[in-house]
């Protein structure tokens, strides 16, 4: 199953050192035959897609998007786990409420309000909802956070500390796990995102990746060679941050919602 599954990934990588015609040969060769790198010259000296850039603006967005989400869902997660206030439970089933809405639903009135404030053909749009508009982030966190016995609480309220210290000094370092678990999912979901950026930005320099690996192809033909060249570099960020949080992920994934 293991082979299956990353069979198309090892063929995209062959892919991406052959000819173009070798690519949609008929008598296909896992091994390049002859070996190039033409795909991955021509993808950044083509002299019409700025692909350097196109990485660059998804690179930033992806950062910025993980910080400012892991900081919102992290504080709105201890809210709803760790303090008692009126209409908790019914503020927290509203936010699990809107998961019921479709997001092709949002785009219409969105991106409508979005023309009245002139943040199109902005990056505002892909960095600040995905930020404060994240339900499931806050739903994970939230499950992580009451697993953490409230004894700690307790402990530092009597020795003086405020919520937002045991917010910071205990509860944030007994969850990296979740962390990394939300900052993984993130990661992959802001890098790989086509739809917002296609539909938002408009400037072929404020492009990202996804929308630039689109140019490749067109209704009457497809540049194959490039196209899993980008496609293979494009991929590259996605296996090192995975490689690097894959304890804390398999952990979060483990650990949440187990008292």
């Amino acid at each position: 199953m293991a082979a299956i599954a990353i069979g198309p990934f090892i063929w995209m990588v062959s892919s991406s050192f052959k000819l173009p015609e070798d690519v949609i040969s008929l008598t296909p060769r896992l091994i390049p035959q002859p070996f190039t790198l033409e795909n991955y010259a021509y993808l950044f000296n083509n002299g019409i897609l700025p692909f350097v850039r196109f990485f660059g603006n998804s690179a930033y967005i992806t950062i910025l998007v993980i910080i400012g989400r892991l900081f919102v869902c992290a504080l709105g997660a201890y809210g709803f786990a760790r303090l008692e206030f009126r209409g908790r439970d019914f503020a927290f089933a509203l936010l699990l409420g809107s998961l019921m809405i479709p997001d092709m639903l949002m785009v219409l009135p969105l991106y409508s309000a979005y023309v009245k404030l002139g943040l199109i053909n902005t990056h505002f749009p892909l960095i600040i909802p995905p930020i404060v508009a994240n339900t499931f982030g806050t739903f994970l966190l939230r499950q992580f956070f009451m697993s953490i016995p409230k004894e700690y609480d307790e402990a530092a309220l009597v020795d003086g500390a405020s919520h937002f210290r045991i917010f910071a000094s205990i509860i944030l370092p007994l969850s990296k796990p979740a962390l990394a678990t939300l900052g993984v999912l993130t990661f992959v979901n802001v890098w790989n995102d086509f739809f917002g950026p296609l539909i938002y930005l408009n400037d072929l320099d404020k492009f990202t990746v996804p929308v630039g690996l689109a140019f490749f192809q067109t209704s009457d033909s497809t540049q194959y060679g490039p196209l899993m060249a980008g496609a293979t570099l494009a991929i590259i960020p996605t296996v090192v941050v995975f490689v690097f949080a894959q304890k804390y992920f398999t952990r979060g994934i483990a650990m949440t919602g187990i008292k």
